[in-house]
């Protein structure tokens, strides 16, 4: 095993990814596909980074938005970038740093969206719009229901330590319209033979959400079923992610894996999600990589806009 503390060092990172994630629910199916770059400006006091995000053209099943709903989610989407976010030294996103340009976008943005749309839904997604971007919890608030932050900023790095089995949660954007689903999993390197030589974490486990299926299927943000009728039936759901990282900084080569709910019939929900580096897009070269794997193989078995707005028609 490296002596190198896995330790999370990105300054001078500038990284283009292409993105998909391919939603599965009540029988149908819908890809959600684009690019992002990820760029860390400076370190900040208190062993935070500053990052900055910018989001490409969104596309789904390959096409670009050709619905109202989609073109108008396009739009309001727009003023979310460029995003700088703030970054903790296990790799977390932890706050938003230009929420006043964020407002000052979107503000400028309101009357043309206003004059070309309308509509109960336009007017919904205005007034939603308008609490996002007040203030800058809002906004880190709606940004914990995207998928690609929850992925790429996740609790992954363990500052001061070695890279170790360990147990964490893991909250995760499943459902549209509410607070991320929690689940207990287990991250730990994998002895796993990749073309491209990476070291490779697993994190793997179940749902541990306290809320029910009823309170889910209602968009509750806490457990409300048994208090208000009574019922309570428990979530299932499983996890399964492989993070592939960069030997030389231990930066993010590529995040596959799924996630899965079963809850009332017709309603099961299955999320399988692709994050990969673009070599070719990127400004400056990536490092070259090579193989880390733990000396001993681990015990066990070897194993948009917000969301809010791109996972309307998922359900």
């Amino acid at each position: 095993m490296s002596n190198r503390s896995f330790r999370f060092n990105p300054v001078h990172l500038s990284r283009t990814y292409g993105v998909t994630y391919i939603i599965q629910s009540a029988g149908t199916e819908q890809a959600i596909s684009y690019e992002i770059t990820v760029s860390c400006s400076k370190r900040l006091p208190g062993n935070m980074f500053l990052f900055e995000i910018n989001k490409g053209q969104v596309y789904i099943n390959d096409q670009a938005p050709e619905k109202m709903i989609d073109k108008l989610a396009e739009q309001c989407g727009k003023v979310l970038y460029p995003l700088q976010v703030k970054v903790n030294e296990a790799g977390q996103f932890t706050g938003i740093a230009n929420q006043l340009q964020i407002a000052a976008a979107w503000a400028a943005a309101k009357p043309t969206i206003q004059q070309y749309y309308t509509g109960d839904i336009t007017d919904e997604i205005i007034a939603y719009m308008d609490l996002a971007v007040s203030s800058e919890p809002h906004i880190y608030q709606s940004l914990c229901r995207d998928w690609f932050m929850a992925l790429y900023f996740a609790d992954l790095y363990q500052p001061g330590s070695d890279i170790m089995k360990r147990e964490l949660t893991a909250a995760l954007p499943v459902m549209p319209y509410t607070t991320p689903v929690l689940f207990n999993v287990t991250q730990q390197p994998i002895q796993h033979n990749t073309a491209s030589g990476s070291l490779v974490l697993q994190q793997k486990g179940n749902c541990s959400d306290p809320r029910s299926v009823e309170d889910i299927s209602a968009e509750k943000e806490i457990p409300l079923s048994r208090q208000l009728h009574g019922i309570h039936t428990p979530i299932k759901g499983q996890v399964d992610i492989s993070y592939k990282l960069y030997h030389t900084d231990y930066s993010i080569n590529a995040i596959t894996g799924e996630c899965s709910l079963q809850l009332a019939p017709g309603q099961d929900k299955k999320v399988t999600f692709t994050i990969y580096h673009l070599r070719e897009k990127d400004k400056t070269q990536a490092p070259a990589m090579s193989v880390l794997l733990p000396e001993k193989e681990p015990s066990g078995k070897k194993k948009s806009l917000f969301s809010y707005f791109f996972n309307r028609g998922e359900n």
